[in-house]
């Protein structure tokens, strides 16, 4: 009798204002995203565990997509799931019923992900997430246009404590695979550890692995580098390996890009951003606001995604959380961050 009082752990009702204040937070999204071309796309609940399997790389992180998705049968036996990815839905339908029409295909979404968080890492385990997809376009463009986008939104949220770091996983794949042929799960401990800038703890693994004096040099490098565009210079020092070397030339030139956009001073270069959904294979996008302890967004770009539903086809995307971000703005609110 006492449960059927009470939630489970990582769910809320919310209630009159809160409510709200959500629908309000999804309006000023969706509204921005219509304003701009992109056209609305609604997924189910659950469908085939399959499709979040094939979208997710389960050797590439600790802690993934996998080992967070709620499965079920259904009576037929059949293993469903319910969504923890809609981007991961959107390389389904981009390569199933979107074969008629003329890329780029601009698409957003409104809805919530299910994700089996632990209990102790403080997250929800229901989010609700606005996002938006630029589908077939593998230009340069399309990223500039897509963080373009991003800083527009927070924009029409009215927050302007917010931080945008953009990062390359071509980075440090370059660093990486152009000096050694590592196992996946020596490559995951990796990531892991760089992207929450554990130096020691990367230093130790390195020796473990005993991985070439050059090589570890050059990891242990990476987790300081964040900040400015002068990053990017220092980021050349340390590598030569030309698949790193383009990633860099590719943020230079999008830091290029977007510098006359109003909410450029809110990005900086993150190139220990090398975890992600481990689908990227270029940018990669997180968002953070004042007062919040977690990303209130994350995105990037994936042009091997949608190929592996049986269509090549080049994509770039991100998603707001938008529990998180009426959270930041009643932060804003109440320190006079936010009109």
């Amino acid at each position: 009798m006492n449960q059927i009082r009470h939630l489970p752990p990582g769910v809320k009702d919310f209630l009159f204002e809160e409510a709200r204040r959500r629908r309000q937070v999804e309006r000023l999204l969706t509204g921005l995203l219509e304003q701009r071309g992109y056209q609305e796309i609604i997924t189910p609940t659950f469908e085939y565990g399959e499709v979040f399997l094939a979208a997710s790389r389960e050797e590439e992180l600790k802690n993934g997509l996998p080992e967070k998705m709620y499965r079920f049968l259904d009576r037929n036996g059949q293993f469903l799931a319910l969504r923890s990815d809609f981007t991961a839905q959107i390389a389904r339908i981009a390569a199933t019923r979107l074969q008629g029409m003329e890329p780029p295909i601009h698409i957003y979404y409104s809805g919530k992900v299910f994700r089996a968080e632990a209990q102790h890492a403080g997250k929800s385990r229901e989010k609700w997430q606005v996002g938006f997809e630029i589908l077939g376009d593998g230009g340069f463009e399309a990223d500039t246009r897509a963080i373009c986008t991003i800083l527009d939104a927070f924009a029409a949220l009215s927050l302007r404590q917010v931080r945008i770091a953009i990062g390359h996983i071509g980075f440090f794949d370059g660093v990486l695979n152009g000096s050694v042929k590592l196992a996946s799960e020596a490559r995951r401990d990796i990531k892991y550890l760089i992207e929450r800038k554990d130096v020691e703890g990367l230093r130790l693994l390195c020796e473990q692995l005993d991985l070439p004096s050059g090589l570890t040099r050059a990891l242990m490098q990476i987790p300081a580098l964040h900040g400015d565009a002068s990053i990017l210079q220092r980021a050349r020092q340390i590598t030569a390996q030309p698949s790193a070397i383009a990633a860099i030339e590719h943020l230079e030139k999008l830091w290029q890009n977007i510098a006359e956009h109003p909410g450029a001073d809110s990005v900086f270069i993150d190139l220990s951003e090398v975890e992600g959904m481990g689908y990227y294979t270029g940018i990669m996008i997180k968002a953070f606001a004042a007062g919040i302890g977690q990303e209130v967004g994350s995105g990037g770009r994936y042009d091997d995604l949608v190929a592996r539903f049986g269509r090549a086809m080049p994509a770039v995307g991100f998603s707001f959380d938008v529990d998180l971000l009426v959270e930041a703005s009643r932060n804003a609110s109440q320190s006079g961050g936010a009109s």
